[in-house]
């Protein structure tokens, strides 16, 4: 699995477009807590309508990624 950076901005917009369309969705989340180091949340959407294309993100505005 690949990870990236993104602008949660952007995330939160191409969501809210998703989302807007839809009658009804499943959504499971995971949540782990790591003492001492970075937490994480896994969303998972079922039940989507529609293909789930659309979504472009970049590193946030305060990453100095090359």
């Amino acid at each position: 699995m690949t990870r990236k950076a993104c602008e949660a901005g952007k995330l939160l917009e191409w969501l809210r477009q998703l989302l807007k369309g839809a009658e009804a969705v499943d959504v499971d989340v995971v949540v782990v807590d790591m003492p001492e180091s970075r937490s994480w949340v896994q969303i998972t959407l079922h039940d989507v309508p529609g293909p789930l294309g659309g979504l472009e993100v970049g590193p946030p505005a305060d990453d100095k990624a090359p």
